[in-house]
């Protein structure tokens, strides 16, 4: 069963519910609302009842006449139930009375019998003269009065249901009247409930058309962003994922390319090697063998690297996190590299602070870093150069700078420096170039240490690599 239909049926249910309980509620209510309509209008009945009674006490002095005389007394009610002068009764309440007036000198509109049956005369000491003895205590009751002394009371049972053929008519109509209104309501609900469950299905039946599409390789699918509520944030989710999809495709493209250039060039070089000593045109000498081992070491290398580029895509290294100083593996490290970046024409200035900076990280893996910004230095900075290296605290994080000389690199290449197998122009010889995965790998592992590294403009012409750490504290917080 579809959402829609499930939310059509949910609603007319509930619709179907709130109607029936409106309709039972409002024919109860009416009910109750006429009887006590027509027993006003008994009221008035009895009142007439009592003028009738007290006239005709006062002709006999006593109630003497009306025991054991029903005749007599039917007769007196007959008169008392009779219709008033103009014809009409009083009119119920919600409409008019359906149906023509009485006619005179025929029936009156109510039982004489019924009400024989439950009216009552009590004389003033309360002993019954004439009907049922269970409507001495009727709340309907009217004292009978001569010359302004109460000789006795007329008491009415009260009315359970309409007996009055008219009555009965009226209240038939207004129940039939309540009917086809809750029907009318009820099929004004469904449809409602239809076009609001078809207009709150569209954009769910837009995305999974969306999500078939993805599915099916279609990257450049993207649906309407019309709604301003929930679904309409699914929808610019949904959009944005599928952006997300396509972008990652075509560098998945991309990568694929890179790598097979990248280990084509070794490969091709190891051949052509292999072929020149297979026909002779090479000899298997100490430099031929150098020339094969240097081709295998940069394979492996690569190799090497995309797999650890892998790992850490996948959140597989692990980080032997310690607290150490920072400071002093800079120092190490710097101390280390000291004579090739000299035999380079590159001049080292140390701008560490003199006071330990202690870090939470694995210090292996951020002295591979730093390695990899020194290797980058010796690689593309022109002799004479200047390498100056800073670390300074600031707001709880610890900020790492690798500033080299010229040459620079361009502010759209800056932006590109560490996507992976990525080189600047100038430097795509494979042997000043490297492989281009050492900045991509740096990024790999500040990133897993939930820091940031990033590549700007050196005020010395070349280029500043800026690595933002997080303290000890905050470091041990995070994890």
């Amino acid at each position: 069963m579809t959402i829609g239909t499930r939310l059509f049926l949910a609603l007319t249910a509930v619709s179907v519910l709130i109607l029936t309980l409106n309709a039972a509620f409002t024919r109860w209510n009416f009910q109750r609302g006429f009887l006590e309509y027509v027993a006003e209008q008994e009221l008035d009945t009895i009142n007439d009842a009592a003028e009738s009674l007290a006239a005709a006490y006062e002709q006999a002095g006593s109630w003497d006449q009306l025991r054991d005389n029903p005749r007599r007394w039917n007769d007196l009610l007959r008169r008392s139930s009779g219709p008033p002068p103009d014809g009409r009764r009083k009119a119920p309440p919600g409409g008019r009375r359906s149906g023509p007036p009485p006619s005179p000198g025929g029936p009156p509109p109510d039982d004489p019998l019924d009400l024989g049956r439950r009216v009552s005369l009590i004389d003033a000491n309360g002993a019954l003269v004439m009907g049922r003895p269970d409507t001495k205590d009727s709340a309907l009751t009217v004292a009978v009065t001569v010359d302004d002394i109460t000789v006795g009371f007329v008491s009415i049972a009260p009315r359970r249901q309409l007996t009055d053929q008219v009555d009965q008519e009226f209240a038939k109509e207004q129940e039939r009247s309540i009917y086809v209104i809750s029907l009318a309501a009820l099929l004004f609900a469904a449809f409602i409930s239809a076009l609001l469950a078809r207009q709150l299905t569209r954009p769910i039946r837009s995305l999974a058309d969306g999500a078939r599409a993805i599915s099916g390789g279609n990257y450049d699918t993207r649906i309407p962003e019309v709604r301003n509520d929930e679904l309409g944030d699914l929808a610019h989710e949904f959009n944005d994922l599928a952006s997300t999809l396509h972008r990652n495709r075509e560098a998945r493209r991309r990568w694929v390319a890179d790598i097979a250039h990248e280990l084509r060039t070794p490969l091709a070089i190891l051949r052509g090697e292999l072929d020149a000593i297979d026909d002779g045109v090479r000899q298997f000498d100490a430099a031929s063998q150098r020339s094969l081992q240097d081709e295998v070491s940069r394979l492996m290398k690569l190799v090497g690297e995309l797999h650890d580029l892998s790992v850490y895509d996948e959140g597989g290294q692990h980080n032997n996190l310690e607290n150490f100083d920072i400071v002093a593996a800079l120092d190490e490290v710097l101390a280390g590299s000291k004579n090739r970046l000299a035999d380079a024409g590159i001049e080292v200035v140390s701008l560490l602070p003199d006071r330990p900076v202690i870090v939470c990280a694995d210090a292996t893996k951020l002295e591979r870093v730093f390695l990899n910004l020194v290797e980058n230095t010796l690689r593309y900075t022109d002799a004479p150069g200047k390498l100056h290296v800073a670390c300074e605290e600031n707001d709880g994080a610890v900020v790492i700078d690798f500033a080299d000389s010229a040459p620079g690199v361009s502010p759209m290449a800056l932006t590109h420096l560490f996507d992976r197998l990525f080189r600047v122009e100038e430097s795509r010889n494979r042997e000043d170039g490297g492989s281009g995965l050492g900045l991509a790998i740096c990024e790999a592992i500040i990133e897993a240490h939930h820091g940031r590294i990033e590549a700007l403009a050196s005020e010395l012409g070349g280029v500043l690599i800026r690595i933002h750490l997080p303290g000890a504290d905050s470091m041990e917080t995070v994890s």
